[in-house]
C-alpha cells in the first residue's frame, strides 16, 4: 500500500523543491514565491489550450467579439509566463508589480468595455489580486490596485448609465462593492504590516543571535589561548623555584660522573674500568631522565591525556617535591596499594601537585609535615593534600582560587598558583574542595574521574569551612 504513495510523493516533493529553489533574497518573497509561480502557471497554461480546444475542436461557429477576447487572453497568458519566467531569475517584485499592472489594466478595460454590470461575476477574481498586491509586494501596491478596482466601477457605472440602466440601483450596488474591497484592503493592509513587521523582528532577532554566537566562539578561542599561555607561564615559573635544587643535584651527579671517570683512569685492571664506566653510564642516564622531565613539564604544546596511576606518578614526582620544598619540611606519601587511575596530561598532573606543594611549603616557612593521600572510590580519584602550617582566614580562603589573588608581598608571587591548579582540575572534569583556619593548617581535596569514567562536573557550590570548583576554569573568570 505504500509503495504507490511513496511514488506519488516524489514527484510532487521535487515539483516543491523547484517552486522553491528560487534566488530571492527577501524572507517574505522567498515564502510567497511557490504559491505566486503556481497562480502563474495557472493562468498562463490553461487558457491558451481551452482557446486551442475551442479553435480547433469545437463545431460551435466562431461570434463576433471572441478575435478580441482571445487577443487578449493570450496577451494576458503572454504577461503571465514573462512574470514567471522573472519569478525564475529572481525578480519577484519586479514580475509581480508587472502583473498587477496588466491585471489593473485589464480590470478597467473589461469595465470600461462591458460596464459595472458585466464585470459582477469576476469581483471574486479582482479580490484574489487585491489581496496579492497586499500580501506579496506591499501597501503602496494593495492600494494602487484598489484605487484601480474602484476607479474600474465607477467607469463601468457610467458605461451602464451610458447603456440605460437605472442610475440609483447601480450606484448602490457599485458603492456597496466598492465598500466591501476597501474593507477587504483595510484587512489585508494590517494582516500583511503585521506579519512583515513580525518577520523584520525576528530576522534582526536572528542575526544579533548570530553576531552574538560568533562573539561566544571568538571569546571562547580567546581564552583557551589565554588558559595555554596561563599554565605555561607558571609551568615556567615552578621550573624557576625548582632551579636551585635541579643545580644542586646536577652538580652532585657530575661529581659522581667525576668520580668515576677518575677511577677509570687510574684503573689498571679492565674489570675496574668496566665498573667506572658503567658507573658513569648509570649517572648520566639519572641526569638525562632530570633533564627530560623538565623539558616534558615546561612543555607549551597541546595536551596529552593518557591513563596515568596517580600513585605511581606521585612517587616519581618526590624528587622534585623535596627540591621544591624546604629542608625541614617532611614529605608523607600515603599511596593505596591497587593502581589508581585518571586520564590526566602527565606534565599538567606535575604542575598542579608542585603548585599545590609550593604554596604548602610558603605556609610553612619554620618547617612542617606535607601529606599526601590518595585513594580510589567507585569512580572517582581522591587526592588529599594537607599541610601543618600557619592556615588562612575564611575571607582568604573564599579568594583563594581567583586568578592573581595573593597575600604574598609584591614581587614574591603572582597568584596564578591555585587558579591554574582549579583550571586544570575542571578541565579534567573533577573537583576541587580547599578547607582551611588560622593556625590549623590547610586541607586541599581533589575529586577526578577515573580512567574511561565520563561524568558531568555538578554546579558550583561553595560550603562552610570549604571551597569547592567543579568543571569551568576559574582562571578564565
Amino acid at each position: 500500500m505504500s509503495s504507490p504513495r511513496f511514488r506519488i510523493d516524489q514527484p510532487w516533493k521535487a515539483i516543491r523543491r523547484w517552486l522553491v529553489d528560487v534566488p530571492v533574497d527577501d524572507p517574505v518573497d522567498r515564502r510567497n514565491a511557490p504559491m505566486l509561480q503556481l497562480i502563474l502557471l495557472l493562468v498562463a497554461v490553461p487558457v491558451p489550450l481551452l482557446w486551442a480546444y475551442r479553435v480547433f475542436g469545437s463545431d460551435v461557429p466562431w461570434r463576433s467579439g471572441e478575435t478580441l477576447a482571445v487577443s487578449l487572453s493570450m496577451a494576458f497568458c503572454g504577461f503571465a509566463a514573462f512574470s514567471f519566467y522573472l519569478v525564475r531569475r529572481g525578480r519577484m517584485q519586479w514580475a509581480l508589480w508587472q502583473l498587477m499592472v496588466v491585471v489593473a489594466l485589464s480590470v478597467i478595460a473589461s469595465h470600461v468595455g462591458s460596464g459595472f454590470g458585466g464585470n459582477r461575476f469576476e469581483q471574486p477574481v479582482n479580490a484574489v489580486w487585491l489581496v496579492m498586491a497586499g500580501l506579496m509586494i506591499g501597501r503602496r501596491a494593495l492600494w494602487i490596485m484598489c484605487a484601480a478596482i474602484l476607479s474600474a466601477f465607477a467607469l463601468g457605472v457610467h458605461f451602464d448609465v451610458g447603456q440605460g440602466e437605472q442610475l440609483d440601483g447601480i450606484v448602490v450596488d457599485a458603492i456597496v462593492s466598492g465598500l466591501i474591497f476597501v474593507l477587504i484592503a483595510l484587512a489585508v493592509d494590517r494582516t500583511a504590516s503585521a506579519l512583515r513587521e513580525s518577520l523584520a523582528a525576528a530576522t534582526l532577532r536572528s542575526n544579533e543571535l548570530a553576531h552574538a554566537n560568533q562573539r561566544l566562539q571568538a571569546e571562547i578561542i580567546e581564552r583557551e589561548q589565554v588558559q595555554e599561555q596561563l599554565i605555561h607561564a607558571r609551568k615556567i615559573e615552578m621550573v624557576g623555584r625548582l632551579s636551585s635544587g635541579i643545580a644542586h643535584d646536577f652538580n652532585h651527579l657530575l661529581g659522581l660522573v667525576q668520580g668515576y671517570a677518575g677511577r677509570g683512569l687510574e684503573a689498571s685492571e679492565p674489570a675496574t674500568m668496566r665498573e667506572a664506566l658503567l658507573g658513569v653510564d648509570g649517572v648520566s642516564r639519572r641526569a638525562a631522565q632530570v633533564a627530560n622531565r623538565l623539558l616534558d613539564f615546561s612543555r607549551a604544546d597541546v595536551r596529552l591525556l593518557k591513563d596515568i596511576d596517580v600513585a605511581a606518578a606521585l612517587e616519581e614526582l618526590q624528587p622534585m617535591l623535596r627540591q621544591l620544598l624546604a629542608p625541614g619540611i617532611g614529605i608523607e606519601l600515603q599511596l593505596s596499594d591497587a593502581p589508581v587511575m585518571a586520564r590526566l596530561d602527565p606534565a599538567q598532573f606535575d604542575l598542579m601537585v608542585l603548585n599545590i606543594a609550593s604554596n604548602a611549603g610558603d605556609a610553612m616557612p619554620d618547617g612542617g609535615h606535607f601529606t599526601i593521600d590518595v585513594r580510589g572510590g567507585e569512580d572517582q580519584v581522591h587526592i588529599r593534600f594537607s599541610d601543618t602550617g600557619m592556615g588562612m582566614t575564611e575571607q582568604v580562603r573564599s579568594h583563594l582560587l581567583e586568578p592573581f589573588f595573593t597575600t604574598k608581598p609584591r614581587g614574591e608571587g603572582t597568584g596564578l598558583g591555585l587558579a591554574v591548579v582549579a583550571a586544570m582540575i575542571g578541565d579534567a572534569g573533577g573537583a576541587i574542595y580547599v578547607t582551611s583556619a588560622p593556625g590549623e593548617g590547610t586541607e586541599v581535596r581533589i575529586q577526578l574521574p577515573m580512567a574511561a569514567v565520563s561524568r558531568t562536573p555538578a554546579a558550583a557550590d561553595v560550603r562552610a569551612g570549604s571551597t569547592r570548583l567543579p568543571g569551568i576554569s576559574p582562571a578564565l573568570g
